[in-house]
């Protein structure tokens, strides 16, 4: 696994607010606030083999996390947990892939917190 000093970046974030501090500071908000319980309901949803669940939680996840940056870490990683899903396969390599998409999130959580 490859580790990062830091994750997020709010570039695109920065861009798309336009100079609105609140704006930033409410997506921030909802990330802190959803990202942590999508990361539960997937890990629950791999534990349980509920390949429509793990599908539609990481379609929902690419939509988030390019508004803190992370999307350039796990993107492909919640695309290709994605198309498992679709398949109904790669319950091993969905678990692996799923662990760096868990701790990319953590640290993302954890630099925008403070």
């Amino acid at each position: 696994m490859v580790h990062y000093d830091k994750v997020t970046n709010l570039d695109y974030l920065n861009e798309l607010a336009k100079g609105d501090t609140a704006f930033i500071a409410e997506m921030i908000a909802i990330f802190l606030e959803e990202n942590p319980e999508e990361i539960k309901t997937l890990e629950a949803a791999i534990q349980e083999n509920q390949f429509e669940n793990i599908k539609s939680i990481s379609h929902h996840m690419k939509s988030t996390i390019p508004f803190v940056g992370i999307d350039l870490l796990i993107g492909e990683d919640l695309l290709d947990i994605e198309k498992l899903a679709a398949e109904k396969t790669g319950l091993d390599h969905i678990k692996i892939l799923f662990e760096n998409v868990k701790t990319i999130c953590g640290k993302a959580y954890d630099e925008l917190k403070h």
